[in-house]
């Protein structure tokens, strides 16, 4: 159950996240800065980037044990909308030219919250197989 329940916030976030991506892109109409294939190569390397956190959660989640299923997914829940709670803030709620900075920003503070969560997970592995 811990693992359906972490897989499905995080696949919600993923999905919101890259629509949000997409909108702050606007790789649609006339938009000069998408004439050419690299700008949409760059903007799918942004897609990994900002996917790349919601993934580790779901390998994560695949791998808890029983001892700290509650943590991980209050830990998962708190990682995926509190990225996406972010991005709405920087995109939606507070415009300004520096917003879409956020894509770059929140997936570095991501990844330093599950090397933390890693790390717990691995000494609580370690402390339940001895």
């Amino acid at each position: 159950m811990h693992y359906t329940a972490t897989r499905l916030s995080a696949l919600a976030a993923a999905l919101i996240t890259l629509a949000l991506l997409i909108y702050a892109a606007r790789p649609w109409g006339g938009n000069s800065a998408y004439q050419d294939l690299s700008a949409y190569l760059g903007l799918l390397g942004f897609a990994v980037w900002v996917t790349l956190p919601y993934l580790m959660i779901t390998f994560l989640a695949r791998k808890a044990l029983a001892v700290s299923n509650i943590f991980l997914i209050i830990a998962a829940v708190l990682i995926s909308f509190g990225g996406v709670a972010l991005y709405v803030e920087a995109l939606l709620l507070h415009r300004d030219a520096q917003s879409a900075l956020a894509f770059v920003a929140v997936p570095f503070y991501q990844w330093i919250a599950l090397g933390f969560l890693a790390g717990l997970h691995f000494l609580l592995r370690k402390r339940h197989s001895s």
